[in-house]
Formats: C-alpha cells, sequence, structure tokens
C-alpha cells in the first residue's frame, strides 16, 4: 500500500491518542501529550511520518482557528480594558528581553550581530501552546491569564520589525530601512481591511446564511471567516493569527457570536492538535545526547532571563507576587514565531549549523514542559497564599463593614453601586492597582488586597462583616477566599459567583452559603420570562425560580429533576391561583368602584376580600369605591390576574380585554 499524505494523518492521531490518555492520567495537559507525539514519530525519531511540509501546512489552519476563538472570547471592549497591560506589560517584556539577553550574548564573547539574532529568536513566546493550556484549564479569565494574554498579542505584533530587522544583520544597508514604513502601512492596511470586513461583511451576510437554513452553511461561512481574514494578513507578509485574532473580536460583538463559538470549536481543537504535533517534529534528541551540557545550559539560561524579565513587568503591574510568577511560568519559553525569524534567518546566512540545532532544541523542550510549569506555578500559588503572613493589604480599617466583596469586575461594580445607593455599608477589595487608585478617588469604598489571603480578610474586617460576596475570575482564588472566611468568621454569609455549575458543590463543601453559577443564572432569568408571558402571577414566578435555585438548578441539571419540575410547573401553568394586587396613589383604579371599573367582566378574576386599614372586607359586592392603600386579593386564571393588574394601572385597554 502507497504511503500517502493521508495515512501520516491516520498514524500521528492513532499514535497522539493514546500518548495524550497517558499524559492525562499522569495529570500531564494535552498539549504535551501531541508534542511528544510529533517528536516520537517525526523525521528524527522514527520517521514514521513522510509528509512534514503537508502536515505543517494544516498546522497554520490549527493556529488560525485558535487565535480567532480568543478573539472571540476577548471582544473589543474587553480588550480595551486591557490596554495598559498590552502596551506597558508587553513593551516592557520585549524590550528589557532583547536587552538581557542580547547583552549577556556578548558577555559570553558572541559578536554583537549574533547577539541581537539570539535575542529576537527568544524574545517571542508561544501564543498556542499558552493559550490552549489557559483554555484547558480554565484560566484565561483571571488576572494572571489576561496579563499573558495581552504580553502575547503584543508579541505577535512585534514579529512585523523584527523580521525587517533580520535582513539588517545580515549585512543589510539602508535601503532596507525604508521597508519599515511600507511594512507599517500594510500592517495598518490590513487591521483595516480586517476590522471593516469582519464587522459589516459579516453582520450583513450571517442573516442571510442563518435564513437559508442549514448548519452546513453557516459552519463553511464560519470557517471562512477565520481563514479569510488570516489569509488576507499573511498575504500582506503579516503573522496569520493577528487577522484571525482581529476578526474574532469584531465577530464576539456579533449577536451570532455563542453559534460561531459552538461550530468552531471541533476544527480549532483537530488542527490545533496538528500544530502541537508539527512542534514535536522540530524537535531532534541527538543534539541533547551529543551536547547536553550545552543545550540544557542554554535552555536553563534562555528560561531564566525571560522568566525574571516576565516577573518583574507583571509585578510591577500587578504588585502580587503569585500573579507575577504564574505569568513568567507561562511565558519563558520560546514561541513558535520564533521559527519564522529563524526560517528568515537561515536563508540570509546569519543562523545554521550547530546554533540552529541548539535553538531549535531549546525552543522545543521549552514548549513541551511550558504546561508542566504552568500547572506547577499554579499549584506553588494556590500553597504559598493559604501559609503567608505577610500581605497586600494596605492596614487595618477602622470599623468592619456589614458587606464586604472581593473584586471589583463587572459583578462587584454592580453590586457596590447598588449597595451604596440603598445605604448599605461595604467595603471592596481588589489587587489591581491601579484600578483601586482611579475607583478610590470616585469615592468607591475600595482597598488594595488580596481576598485569598489570611491578614488581607482579617484586615478587610471579615470578623465583623455580616455578608462575604466573591466575585472573582481565578477559581483557585475563589476557592480559597471561601475556605478562609468560612474559617475566619463562621457567622459570616459567604455568597459565591462562578462561572461554571461543576465548582458550586466543591465551594459549598468549602463553606459558602449560596453558589450562583452564570451558566443556569441566565437560564432561570430566562425561565422567569417565559413565565411572565404565560401570564403567570409574579409571586408564582418568584416562587418557582428560587424553588429552582434552592435545590441547587437541578432542573437544569438532571432527567429526574426535570421530569419532575416539570410535572409541577404543567400543573402551575393549567390552574387557577391566588394574588395579592395593591392599589397606590396614583393607581388609575382609585375613587371608582369595582363595578364602574368592569372589573369582573373585562378580566374574568373574582376579588375575594380586600385589606383596607388593618380590617379585612371579605366578599366585596361591584359598589365598593377603592381607596389609596387598599390591598386587594384576587383569584383567577393566569392571563385574568394579569388582567386585573393592568386593570387596576390603567394599562388594559380593549384588545387585551378581549384576547
Amino acid at each position: 500500500m502507497p504511503h500517502t499524505f493521508l495515512t501520516d494523518i491516520v498514524l500521528l492521531l492513532a499514535a497522539s491518542i493514546p500518548i495524550v490518555v497517558l499524559l492525562r492520567r499522569i495529570q500531564l495537559p494535552s498539549v504535551a501529550g501531541f508534542v511528544v507525539a510529533g517528536a516520537l514519530f517525526g523525521p528524527h525519531a522514527l520517521s514514521w511520518i513522510r509528509s512534514v511540509e503537508e502536515v505543517e501546512a494544516l498546522a497554520e489552519i490549527g493556529v488560525a482557528l485558535l487565535l480567532f476563538t480568543v478573539g472571540l472570547e476577548f471582544s473589543l471592549p474587553r480588550l480595551l480594558l486591557l490596554k495598559r497591560a498590552l502596551l506597558v506589560g508587553g513593551f516592557g517584556q520585549v524590550m528589557l528581553t532583547l536587552l538581557v539577553v542580547g547583552l549577556g550574548g556578548v558577555a559570553l564573547g558572541r559578536d554583537l550581530s549574533g547577539s541581537v539574532l539570539f535575542a529576537f529568536l527568544v524574545v517571542l513566546s508561544s501564543t498556542a501552546v499558552v493559550l490552549k493550556t489557559l483554555t484547558d484549564e480554565r484560566q484565561v479569565d483571571t488576572p494572571h491569564g489576561q496579563l499573558a494574554v495581552a504580553i502575547l498579542l503584543f508579541q505577535d505584533l512585534a514579529i512585523i520589525p523584527l523580521l525587517l530587522f533580520v535582513p539588517l544583520l545580515g549585512g543589510g544597508g539602508a535601503g532596507d530601512l525604508s521597508e519599515f514604513g511600507v511594512a507599517g502601512a500594510k500592517a495598518v492596511v490590513a487591521v483595516v481591511v480586517v476590522l471593516l470586513a469582519a464587522r459589516y461583511g459579516f453582520s450583513r451576510m450571517a442573516p442571510v446564511v442563518v435564513r437559508a437554513g442549514g448548519r452546513e452553511l453557516f459552519t463553511l461561512f464560519t470557517v471562512l471567516v477565520a481563514l479569510g481574514a488570516a489569509w488576507l494578513t499573511e498575504s500582506l507578509d503579516l503573522p496569520l493569527a493577528l487577522g484571525a485574532f482581529i476578526a474574532g473580536l469584531v465577530v464576539s460583538e456579533s449577536e451570532y457570536n455563542h453559534q460561531v463559538v459552538d461550530e468552531i470549536l471541533p476544527f480549532r481543537d483537530v488542527f490545533s492538535a496538528l500544530f502541537f504535533v508539527s512542534i514535536g517534529m522540530l524537535f531532534d534528541a541527538s543534539i541533547v545526547i551529543e551536547e547536553p551540557v550545552e543545550t540544557l545550559s542554554l535552555f536553563l539560561a534562555v528560561a531564566t532571563a525571560k522568566a525574571g524579565v516576565v516577573f518583574g513587568v507583571g509585578f510591577y503591574l500587578t504588585r502580587s507576587h503569585r500573579t507575577a510568577m504564574i505569568v513568567a511560568a507561562a511565558l519563558f519559553q520560546v514561541g513558535e514565531f520564533a521559527f519564522v525569524v529563524a526560517s528568515q534567518a537561515r536563508e540570509l546566512g546569519v543562523l545554521g549549523g550547530a546554533d540552529e540545532q541548539r535553538f531549535l532544541a531549546v525552543a522545543v523542550l521549552s514548549m513541551v514542559v511550558t504546561p508542566v510549569v504552568m500547572r506547577l506555578a499554579w499549584r506553588r500559588g494556590e500553597a504559598s497564599r493559604l501559609s503567608a503572613a505577610g500581605g497586600d493589604g494596605e492596614g487595618a480599617p477602622v470599623d468592619a463593614p456589614r458587606v464586604l466583596i472581593a473584586g471589583y469586575g463587572l459583578t462587584g461594580e454592580h453590586l457596590a453601586r447598588v449597595l451604596a445607593a440603598t445605604g448599605v455599608d461595604h467595603r471592596v477589595l481588589d489587587t489591581d492597582p491601579h484600578r483601586v487608585k482611579r475607583e478610590r478617588a470616585a469615592g468607591v469604598p475600595i482597598v488594595l488586597a488580596d481576598a485569598s489571603r489570611a491578614d488581607a480578610l482579617i484586615q478587610a474586617g471579615i470578623g465583623g462583616s455580616k455578608v462575604f460576596v466573591v466575585a472573582i475570575n481565578d477559581a483557585g482564588a475563589t476557592r480559597r477566599a471561601v475556605a478562609l472566611a468560612r474559617q475566619l468568621s463562621p457567622s459570616v454569609q459567604v455568597i459565591v459567583r462562578t462561572r461554571f455549575l461543576t465548582d458550586t458543590e466543591e465551594l459549598l463543601r468549602l463553606g459558602a452559603n449560596q453558589v450562583i453559577p452564570e451558566e443556569f443564572e441566565t437560564s432561570v432569568e430566562i425561565f422567569g420570562r417565559v413565565l411572565r408571558e404565560l401570564h403567570v402571577p409574579r409571586g408564582t414566578i418568584a416562587v418557582q425560580t428560587e424553588l429552582v435555585r434552592r435545590e441547587g438548578y437541578q432542573l437544569l441539571r438532571g432527567p429526574v429533576a426535570e421530569e419532575r419540575h416539570l410535572a409541577v410547573v404543567g400543573e402551575i401553568l393549567a390552574s387557577t391561583a391566588v394574588d395579592t394586587l395593591f392599589v397606590g396613589a396614583d393607581c388609575a383604579g382609585c375613587g371608582r368602584s369595582l363595578g364602574e371599573m368592569g372589573f369582573r367582566v373585562r378580566t374574568g378574576a373574582t376579588v375575594l376580600s380586600v385589606v383596607r386599614g388593618g380590617d379585612e372586607i371579605q366578599g366585596p359586592g361591584a359598589d365598593l369605591v377603592l381607596e389609596p392603600g387598599d390591598l386587594l386579593v384576587v383569584r383567577g386564571e393566569h392571563r385574568e390576574l394579569d388582567l386585573a393588574r393592568d386593570l387596576i394601572a390603567g394599562t388594559l385597554d380593549a384588545e387585551d380585554a378581549d384576547r
């Protein structure tokens, strides 16, 4: 049987699956399994794979789809919130890494040109590896995840000037400098075209595709948008990932963004797996065997230099040792775009021989160990924060607030505004020093403190607070904050917002009184609105939605509970009910009798009694005149009760009564 490209793909998939399963069992991420599979069956080991170039071509599709989905998750407004991390963090990391590595090479006796080139090669980190690991571990929304992504995005943009500088290192003349203007213009044109095409083209074409029907058509359209944007930037000699990411940002603002995610995820996972396999194929273990000391020393030097720079930049931006440590563990490796720089340097004769093989070994090795190092950093961060005594706090507050809020994202901000408007004493804890400074100047009672540290909670007044609300995006920090709060104050009511229902049971076990998963709260809200459209009384709706929450969202979780609850809801919809209607001072029914209003005729509901001034009037007649402050006890079907409410309020028209 002839050996074809299809044979290679089947071999790769067949070999990757058991390796990934094995590594997952020992708590290693799937990324490491794909890289190991590529290294084992690639041209430098068993040589089972012969169509290396074709696999690499498919791998590029994986990178484009991966960046497209990341753009879908971020959105333009959210990216603007990261502008400081993107500009300050990204620029600082790139420039400092170039400086440290370049000077280090000169100090070790290398020529200036070679030192600068090596700095170009190692300054970039792996967007694909880091994002895949963050996504698998659900860490993208955490403070360290957002900072890592911001720096990675700046690095992707930085490859443009880096590629233009490489010819200068090879002896290019001043004429090469004129290419910067051309490249800059290309970048601006590419970004503008992708933005306009994605915003206006997608918004106009998507409804047409949806109306045409067929999931296959919408899937094809989604893939076209992602790969088309990548093709556009690549055709202008820019990173294809840049176009895909920008397209994802724009599409994220569309009403179809969730459907787009559903359609693109299977493609992303398959093709990104091939990308990591292709990275493993580059690894030549022989260089490690022949020159173990030199290769491993170079690996440690690169990892230490990059991690040190990233840690410094991260700590400057966040003032959090833990966040800076995790970001440093995420970005210490050499990225996939460095292979593009290396390829250009090889063509110009600037890089080759043993230096190139050493670089490839360091790059691939750093990618392989990144997921493991990231996981170790997360665990170390959790352990250190549980035992730390020194704090991020700002000194003990004078008194304890009634409500303590951890995190000033959207949930924390909205809650704080409501509490301020209602006069409830509260205090907010947040780890972003710039946000704390800005909001404190605006009058928000906020302090720079880490809610997952015992000393910070004590200083913030957890012992005297009635309610502790945890609204932070870091799942690990949320668990620690809940456990510490329960340990420090057994009587405090702990309310936690979490993104995923799967976290609920563990948070309750750690001491949370109530856990509100975003996944299902949206469904509960829709459930309530549907019942209102079916004219179910508001009191009944409140009881039912509270029942769903109290029973741990069982209605939304399992078939047994679903059958039971749907039967109850069916009975509610089919039966009559009793509700209470309040007659306000400005109510249209004031001063009119029930007969004049045509209460029974127009609504079909029956007034059982009226409570007035503490007295109850049983079975009132049609001549009863309504007064401000009356409370009517009314019985009827759900639509009849709605009509009665509208009649008293003065919003019932003839069409409503006739329906």
